[in-house]
């Protein structure tokens, strides 16, 4: 069964890249109006309707701490589950709020402006109940934040569960995923996020998107929404314990000249000193404009590698290679996608012109990058599919696979046919 399994990976060797030669500091480009408008709407889209609801409610006290001033406004969609959370009178529905300060410290009320919301249907005082996995309702979320509190700059923090590329599998809580929502059984695949957002925006750029999941960065989704945000930001490994610290993070950005700069800043800052003690933890923030380049060294470097693939013993020396000498992102339970960097598949596999041209890329795409261990660290790339412990998945997922048919395929493997399998 292993050999069959170590045989099959040459037509899926397209994967990671982490350039060692990563940018120094906060040194970005940042665009936008500035008619008098607020500096930042910050939206959290926060899908609780699972087992992370009692997550959900502390994170939003962390917000009522902070203190945002009259330049930062944050606006929190959530959705809540039943059965994990018996606090604020146990509502289990959808409701929209806008943060309003609360300095009481340890607390589990929230004090925030419940608001009423046209596009989705939301009133002030009423129960409606969404489907945090369906693009319209990020969609609307989206446009009413826009008509509502316009801004220069527009932060999108994907807050919940997270799988990364995933788009299959639909209804696990195992199988985290982008929104998983219990109540529907569903969760939002990566093109289905990317169409919601060009949807909501129109036409206008992010700031940032930020995930706070688990698996939000890797290379497949950064490809998806490279033409929906300036910047992409959070972790391409496991997110240790409840997550950000949000009165950490809006108050650093409240002292801040409320620049793109300064959002990555306090974000990875507030990152890095909430998780020093956990080894796996890392945190990545990447220009996206500049994804589709990291994309086709690493598509080449990949088709090369399998290319010197002549037979079954070259196979196994190249997964021994990547398994035992690349940094991996995955989850300790199974089942679980395994994802290696990026960066370090070019370093262990690559030929000498490959790991250049991808470490090059990656250099220019990197904004800042932080391992608590101190190793490089960039984007995952997925690799293969655990299905049990230590057991591989004998076959690709059909969502990852070029000729598949399946509808719900990512533009990684539409474009990138040096690593895709088909």
């Amino acid at each position: 069964m292993r050999k069959k399994i170590i045989f099959f990976l040459p037509l899926f060797l397209l994967v990671l890249s982490c350039g060692t030669d990563l940018r120094d500091g906060f040194s970005v480009s940042v665009t936008g109006a500035t008619n008098g408008e607020r500096k930042w709407t910050i939206l959290l889209y926060m899908a609780a309707d699972n087992n992370l609801e009692s997550d959900a409610i502390t994170d939003f006290n962390e917000m009522e701490l902070a203190s945002t001033g009259a330049n930062v406004t944050v606006i929190a969609l959530i959705d809540r589950a039943e059965g994990y959370d018996a606090t604020n009178g146990d509502w289990t529905d959808t409701r929209l709020y806008k943060i309003k300060r609360d300095s009481q410290v340890n607390k589990t009320y929230i004090a925030s402006e419940r608001l009423e919301c046209p596009e989705l249907g939301l009133s002030a005082s009423e129960s409606t109940e969404l489907d945090m996995a369906n693009p319209a309702t990020l969609s609307g979320f989206l446009t009413f934040a826009r008509r509502k509190f316009p801004a220069e700059h527009f932060a999108l923090v994907l807050w919940g569960h997270g799988t990364g590329w995933r788009a299959s599998d639909k209804g696990s809580e195992n199988c985290r995923a982008v929104a998983l929502d219990s109540a529907s059984s569903s969760y939002m695949g990566i093109s289905a996020l990317r169409s919601a957002i060009e949807d909501g925006m129109c036409g206008k750029k992010l700031s940032v998107i930020a995930f706070d999941t688990c698996f939000g960065m890797c290379l497949e989704t950064a490809f998806e929404l490279s033409g929906c945000a300036e910047y992409m930001l959070g972790t391409p490994a496991l997110v240790p314990e409840s997550g950000w610290n949000y009165t950490d993070v809006l108050n650093c950005l409240a002292e801040s000249d409320f620049t793109a700069t300064s959002f990555i800043k306090a974000a990875s800052s507030s990152y890095a000193r909430l998780y020093k003690n956990y080894p796996y933890a890392c945190f990545s923030c990447v220009e996206l404009s500049k994804i589709p380049s990291v994309v086709r060294a690493f598509s080449s470097c990949s088709k090369n590698l399998a290319d010197s693939i002549s037979d079954r013993t070259r196979s196994e020396e190249i997964f021994s290679a990547l398994m035992g000498k690349c940094r991996s992102y995955c989850d300790s339970a199974y089942p679980t996608d395994f994802y290696l960097d990026v960066g370090d598949f070019a370093r262990v596999v690559g030929g000498k012109s490959d790991f250049s041209a991808v470490e090059t890329a990656l250099s220019e795409t990197i904004v800042s990058s932080w391992s608590a261990d101190g190793k490089p660290s960039s984007l995952g790339v997925l690799f293969c599919v655990y299905q049990a412990a230590g057991v591989i998945q004998t076959s690709h997922p059909s969502a990852y696979i070029f000729d598949s048919q399946n509808t719900d395929v990512s533009r990684f493997v539409r474009n990138c046919r040096g690593y895709v399998p088909g």
